[in-house]
């Protein structure tokens, strides 16, 4: 069985994760962690991973 899991503080760096849907939750996605963004994609597409990040907001 397949499982979704969630990361959290993804843009300072996680373990590698494969054969699971891998959602990785990163604050300011379009402000200081865009280059974390561009590089989870480059890793997801090179080591052909189902990474998808997310954006975490505060509510406050």
């Amino acid at each position: 069985m397949k499982k979704i899991i969630v990361v959290t503080g993804a843009s300072s760096g996680f373990g590698r994760m494969a054969g699971h849907t891998v959602y990785a939750g990163i604050r300011e996605t379009t402000g200081r962690n865009t280059q974390q963004i561009v590089a989870l994609a480059e890793f997801a597409a090179r080591e052909k991973v189902n990474l998808r990040t997310i954006e975490f907001v505060s509510l406050d």
